[in-house]
């Protein structure tokens, strides 16, 4: 059995520029740190003596003799590239639920991925995990958007992520001292607002609408190089707050679902209470929201708020790894 852990992100800064209509372009940048919440998937061989030759457990389970009869996209095309000549079983779990703007849908194909090739004893580098994740999610299954998640999942840590007009990619970490990091945890809230609907929508409306948000998605990346000599330099964490609010306001007008009256409100009932700024995790129209709020006021956003729950979160330094792994078959 080998069982894989991957952590969920979390998107500061830069989210709309990794999309390749944009980035082959214009070139693009995020700011991301994935969190202590993740998702872990397990393989285990699946004996021959079963009415079915692989089976996944998910939300659902689904049992089939060939990998193409899955309907789990993702688990259907990744074991399509792998083509397994043994029946597997695949199980995943998750600390927080899906679908809610913390790249959940590339946490598990990169998962998948490295349970996969740890499986078969596949060397593989987090850079081979991330473009097989979006040959997986963006070309073999066609779901939209960009290409973030899939390096925030394999590499892990708090990073500057770059998109080159050429397709290629650079990560690097951002070295903040470990008391700056702990002065932006200290700082950032994160609520959930109850929904897990699918973004497909709204990300196919940006995508539509490029050419209309090239101005926003300009201004958008220029905000990451302030954010990066905020976090970087001697300026007040504060000022990164504000830059959330600015980054917020422009990410407002990519979509027309990105935002709804429920969102609005918790958002200003939150400025209102004390926080500085903040932003809807994720493609929007539901999720999670996050909020940059001195610690003297956090006890009045939280009331603010209720009853949304509140998630506690400290960045990870780690991407995808494999946990557990005993009795895995040779090549």
């Amino acid at each position: 059995m080998i069982i894989s852990r991957t952590p969920f992100r979390i998107s500061l800064f830069g989210g709309g520029t990794d999309f390749p209509l944009f980035f082959r372009e214009h070139g693009g940048a995020v700011i991301s740190g994935t969190m202590n919440q993740y998702c872990y998937l397990s393989i285990h061989r699946l004996a021959p003596l079963f009415k079915h030759r692989y089976r996944a457990s998910y939300s659902r389970t689904e049992s089939v003799l060939h990998p193409r009869e899955f309907q789990h996209p993702l688990i259907r095309e990744t074991l399509l590239m792998f083509e397994p000549q043994e029946g597997l079983e695949i199980a995943h779990v998750a600390d927080l639920p899906g679908r809610t703007g913390l790249g959940s849908s590339s946490s598990f194909t990169v998962g998948l991925l490295n349970a996969l090739h740890a499986f078969h004893k596949r060397p593989t580098t987090p850079e081979e995990l991330a473009r097989q994740a979006i040959e997986i999610e963006r070309e073999r299954v066609g779901d939209a958007g960009g290409w973030q998640d899939q390096y925030a999942a394999a590499f892990g840590g708090f990073r500057r992520i770059d998109f080159h007009r050429d397709g290629t990619v650079h990560s690097r970490p951002l070295p903040l001292p470990a008391s700056r990091l702990r002065e932006l945890e200290d700082s950032l809230m994160l609520f959930y607002m109850g929904t897990d609907t699918s973004a497909t929508e709204i990300l196919q409306e940006q995508n539509r609408r490029h050419a209309d948000n090239q101005t926003a998605l300009l201004t958008t990346l220029q905000l990451v190089n302030q954010a990066e000599a905020i976090l970087l330099g001697h300026s007040p964490l504060a000022d990164l707050g504000e830059l959330l609010h600015d980054a917020w306001m422009l990410k407002r007008s990519f979509a027309s679902g990105i935002s709804n009256p429920a969102i609005d409100t918790a958002y200003e009932a939150a400025r209102q209470a004390g926080a500085i700024g903040g932003k809807l995790l994720g493609a929007g129209g539901r999720g999670f929201i996050c909020l940059f709020v001195a610690t003297d006021r956090q006890p009045a956003v939280r009331q603010a708020l209720a009853p949304l729950q509140e998630v506690p979160f400290r960045f990870s330094a780690e991407g995808s790894q494999i946990v557990f792994a005993s009795d895995a078959p040779t090549p």
